[in-house]
C-alpha cells in the first residue's frame, strides 16, 4: 500500500557466489528483512510470513532461477499451480508461521531457503554459466502483523484482522455476534487474543531484488 506507515526492506542474496552441481553442499537463497520506516521506532514488528519471500520458495515470491546468457534455461522454483489453503481465522498459528523483525536500526531478520537438490540436478547446469535469482512483485506484504515481539505474543491467540465493516456487521446482528463469541470461548477458552494491525499499513520494499552466482 502506498499509504503504509511501516515499511520492511528486503534484500536478496545466496549462500555462495558459486554452485557446484555435483557437490552435496546445500545451496540457499537468503532473504534479509529490516524495518525502514515505522511510527514506533523502538518497537519490533512480528508478522505472518505467508505469503511473502520470508516464507519459502514455493509461494510465487521468486522467479525461476534463470541462466543469464540463456533465459530459456532455468532452475525451476516458481510453482506451476497455486495450492489450496485452509486455516482457522481465529487461530492463525495453527496454519502459519510468524517471525519478529528487530526495531528500527537494530538489525535484520534473516531466513535461508534451500534450493532443492532435485531442482538443481534437473536443470542440467554447465560450468561457467551464470544464474540470477529474482524476486517477483507478488506477495510483498502480509495478512497479519503487530508492534510486538514473539516473546510478547507467547500464549496469545492470533486472529484475523477485522476492519470497521466487519465490526459494524457484528453490531448489526448481536445474536450472531454473541453466538460467535460463545463458539470462540468454547474452542479457545479465555486466553488473550490479538488481531494485529491493519494489513495494508505494512508494505515490503525491495532493496536488493536479485542475486547472481556462477556454476563451477
Amino acid at each position: 500500500s502506498p499509504n503504509a506507515s511501516v515499511k520492511i526492506g528486503l534484500t536478496l542474496s545466496t549462500s555462495s557466489p558459486t554452485l557446484c552441481p555435483s557437490s552435496l553442499d546445500l545451496f540457499y537463497v537468503i532473504v534479509s528483512a529490516r524495518i525502514l520506516a515505522t511510527p514506533e521506532p523502538s518497537r519490533p514488528v512480528t508478522l505472518q510470513t505467508h505469503p511473502s519471500p520470508l516464507a519459502d520458495l514455493s509461494n510465487r515470491s521468486f522467479h525461476n532461477i534463470t541462466c543469464i546468457a540463456n533465459p530459456a534455461k532455468h532452475i525451476e522454483i516458481f510453482p506451476r499451480g497455486w495450492p489450496q489453503y485452509h486455516w482457522d481465522m481465529e487461530d492463525l498459528r495453527s496454519a502459519w508461521s510468524f517471525v519478529t523483525i528487530p526495531p528500527l536500526s537494530q538489525g535484520s531478520y534473516v531466513v535461508s531457503h534451500e534450493v532443492p537438490r532435485s531442482k538443481i540436478v534437473a536443470a542440467d547446469l554447465r560450468k561457467g554459466e551464470h544464474y540470477r535469482v529474482r524476486l517477483t512483485d507478488k506477495c510483498l506484504g502480509t495478512p497479519w502483523w503487530a508492534f510486538k515481539s514473539l516473546n510478547e505474543l507467547d500464549g496469545v491467540r492470533l486472529s484475523t484482522w477485522r476492519d470497521e465493516f466487519d465490526k459494524e456487521t457484528e453490531e448489526s446482528d448481536p445474536d450472531w455476534a454473541e453466538d460467535r463469541r460463545q463458539e470462540i470461548y468454547e474452542k479457545f477458552g479465555d486466553r488473550p487474543s490479538c488481531m494485529g494491525e491493519e494489513p495494508g499499513m505494512l508494505a515490503m520494499v525491495v532493496e536488493e531484488s536479485d542475486a547472481e552466482f556462477e556454476i563451477v
